[in-house]
């Protein structure tokens, strides 16, 4: 009697740093690489200023990849010199998932299919099927709307949510259904007071955002909360200090590198 393999859902941290890192030091101990995730070894989820070198730091060739998701066009997410050479060379075009606006960005660049995104957009990835959520976050393109995503997989959940602040009813009522395994969410700062949490999320924030969707029935005392996106200078500089600024919390700090099964 053959054994089947039981489904399996892979997320590998590949940059977990916000914008206010030194890339030109990128390598060096304590440097975070722009925020990029890679899900089950073949879907990117952006390419930024340090895309490419996130995936070969970790020995990832450009051909596994066969789909990258933009989550919005900030350089640090999306860069689109990066993504020419992630598509150059292909058998087959790299499907490309952003908004109509970062799709213009990308002109003619050849080996794309392009696929524009909207609010609320469900589709196919093999057996996983992907929501785009907007998500409460500025660009410096007007009009674009910026996307956190829902997977949903035979092998579980997960809501993919950098960079943004708090999350939009829009997006709550498009994932009201389900009950998550693993959420990725933004944490660009530790502490309250400082004025970019009307575009990204504190500790405190995500304290009560979690505890509301706990309430809702959406996270359960399985789900793993992982605070991704951290900033260099809004978080302290040590490794223990930041572990003391998320004790009792039930969350767990990203780091490159770090891998979710």
């Amino acid at each position: 009697m053959n054994e089947q393999t039981p489904p399996a859902l892979n997320l590998k941290l590949l940059g977990t740093g916000a914008a206010d890192y030194d890339w030109n030091r990128f390598g060096e101990e304590g440097v975070r690489g722009s925020t990029s995730s890679l899900l089950d070894g073949h879907i990117l989820i952006d390419c930024g200023i340090t895309g490419l070198r996130n995936l070969e730091r970790f020995g990832i060739s450009c051909a596994a990849i066969d789909t990258l998701l933009i989550t919005h066009s900030h350089d640090d997410h999306f860069l689109p010199e990066q993504i020419a050479v992630l598509a150059a060379g292909r058998p087959t075009p790299l499907a490309v998932y952003a908004s109509a606006e970062a799709v213009a960005e990308l002109g003619g660049i050849p080996g794309i299919a392009a696929f524009p995104l909207h609010s609320g957009m469900k589709f196919r990835l093999g057996e996983t099927a992907v929501t785009a959520l907007p998500a409460n976050h500025l660009t410096n393109i007007p009009g674009e709307q910026a996307f956190h995503f829902c997977f949903e997989t035979p092998a579980g959940n997960l809501l993919y949510a950098l960079d943004g602040a708090w999350m939009l009813k829009q997006a709550v009522r498009l994932i009201e259904h389900l009950r998550f395994d693993w959420i990725v969410m933004d944490c660009t700062m530790a502490d309250s007071g400082d004025f970019r949490i009307f575009e990204h999320t504190d500790l405190a924030m995500a304290v009560h955002m979690i505890e509301t969707l706990r309430n809702l029935n959406i996270v359960t005392p399985r789900t793993r909360i992982i605070l991704d996106h951290l900033a260099r200078t809004l978080w302290p500089a040590t490794e223990e200090e930041r572990r003391r600024k998320i004790a009792g919390t039930g969350f767990e700090l990203a780091f490159d590198g770090m891998e979710l099964r």
